[in-house]
C-alpha cells in the first residue's frame, strides 16, 4: 500500500534478495509458516536497517502463538462482508480448471495468513498493554502449502487486466493507493477477476466494505493491546521504519483493508451454492 512505503509493485521482490537480507526473508516465512512475504517485509529492506530491527523485534510475538490465534477470531467473526455466494460450475465457466482453483485458495490463504499475522503482531509492537491478557494458545499445526505461481510484474499483464485490478483495488479504499499485492498475483485468471468485482460492487456501493475494515481495524486494535503483556520492554526502531511500521498498522485504508478483503474472499469462496 502506498500509505506505509514504496510502491508494491517496485518493491525488492524475494528473488532479487541475497545476503543478510535473503536470511531474514527465509526466517520470516518459517517462523509464520507462509509460502510468499507481503510487501511490508519487503519495502522495509529501503530503511536502513528497517528490516533487521523491526523482525528481531517482532518474530518473539509470532512465535508466541499469539497472532494466530488472536487472527482466527477476527476471520470467524461477523465483521467481515458478506458478498452474494458463489454458484455451483461458476469459477469453471469462467475458464478455471480446478488446478486454477486450488491456487486461487491457495494464494488468498497465504495473503490471508500473511497479512493477518502482520496486522496484529505489528500494531503490538506499537500498542500498549490494555484489557485482558488473551487466553494461552494451543500449538499449531505445521501448515503444507501447494505450489504458489510467482507474482507476475506489471509488463506481463494485459492493460486492460491490470485496469481490473486497480478497479478492485478501490474496494473499501479512502483514497486511491498503490495496488495491493494479492490482487496482482491474482492477474492470472482474468475470469475470476470480473466473477469478484461484480460481487463485490454492491457492497463497496452500500458502504459495508467501508464499514467491515473499520470494524476490523478496531477489534486489531484492541487484540494487539491485549497482546502487548508479552513485551518485555519498550520496542526501539529506526525512525524510518517506525513510521513504516505505523502508517502500515494505523490506517484502516491499509493492512487492515486486505485482511478484511482478503477474508471475505475466502468466505466467498467457501460459499458455493447449487
Amino acid at each position: 500500500m502506498a500509505q506505509f512505503g514504496d510502491d508494491p509493485v517496485s518493491a525488492i521482490t524475494e528473488e532479487e534478495a541475497a545476503g543478510q537480507i535473503a536470511e531474514i526473508f527465509a526466517d520470516i516465512r518459517d517462523t509464520m509458516g507462509i509460502p510468499l512475504l507481503t510487501s511490508i517485509w519487503r519495502t522495509l529492506v529501503s530503511v536502513d536497517g528497517g528490516l533487521e530491527a523491526v523482525w528481531a523485534a517482532a518474530k518473539p510475538l509470532y512465535l508466541s502463538g499469539f497472532p494466530q490465534l488472536a487472527l482466527a477470531s477476527i476471520a470467524t467473526s461477523d465483521d467481515l462482508p458478506v458478498p452474494k455466494p458463489l454458484l455451483a460450475g461458476q469459477l469453471e465457466s469462467a475458464g478455471l480448471t480446478s488446478e486454477d482453483i486450488t491456487s486461487v485458495r491457495a494464494i488468498v490463504s497465504a495473503y490471508n495468513r500473511s497479512n493477518g499475522m502482520n496486522m496484529l503482531a505489528l500494531s503490538c509492537l506499537l500498542a500498549k498493554p490494555h484489557g485482558d491478557p488473551l487466553p494461552k494458545p494451543k500449538i499449531e499445526n505445521v501448515i503444507h502449502w501447494p505450489p504458489i505461481p510467482r507474482l507476475l510484474p506489471q509488463n506481463e499483464i494485459q492493460p486492460d487486466v491490470w485496469r481490473l485490478l486497480l478497479e478492485i483495488n478501490k474496494f473499501g479504499a479512502v483514497e486511491d493507493g498503490a495496488l495491493a499485492t494479492l490482487w496482482r498475483h491474482l492477474a492470472r485468471w482474468p475470469g475470476f477477476l470480473s466473477i469478484l468485482h461484480d460481487v463485490f460492487v454492491p457492497l463497496q456501493r452500500s458502504g459495508d466494505l467501508s464499514r467491515s475494515v473499520q470494524r476490523v481495524h478496531e477489534v486489531s486494535g484492541e487484540l494487539a493491546a491485549r497482546m502487548a503483556y508479552l513485551k518485555t520492554e519498550t520496542v526501539a526502531l529506526p525512525v524510518g521504519a517506525h513510521e513504516m511500521v505505523e502508517s502500515y498498522v494505523a490506517i484502516p485504508g491499509a493492512v487492515t483493508r486486505m485482511v478484511t478483503l482478503g477474508h471475505a474472499v475466502a468466505n466467498w469462496l467457501d460459499s458455493v451454492v447449487e
